[in-house]
């Protein structure tokens, strides 16, 4: 990071989990940690926009990881998809 955070906001069921909000708060003592509704938006849409770009990202072929953040060795399409109806699927 560019410069040290001063806030940190939890998006996702883990938003609504007060045991996991407060150990946050523990170890990242320096930061404000609050979920995004602070900033206006809804904690659970937030989860549900990285969710529908990851599943378009992978309909697209395209990789769902950032290497220079994951670690990972290289970008990669992410994921499985399960067609109804069928007994294969197409594993990414």
């Amino acid at each position: 990071l560019p410069g040290r955070p001063e806030s940190l906001h939890v998006c996702g069921g883990g938003a609504r989990n007060d045991w996991l909000m407060q150990r946050i708060g523990q170890h990242l003592p320096s930061l404000s940690v609050t979920d995004t509704s602070s900033l206006g938006l809804d904690p659970q849409w937030v989860e549900a926009a990285a969710f529908a770009w990851l599943a378009r990202q992978n309909l697209l072929g395209l990789p769902g990881n950032l290497p220079s953040v994951t670690r990972a060795r290289s970008a990669a399409v992410l994921g499985s998809r399960e067609i109804a109806g069928e007994k294969t699927s197409i594993v990414c």
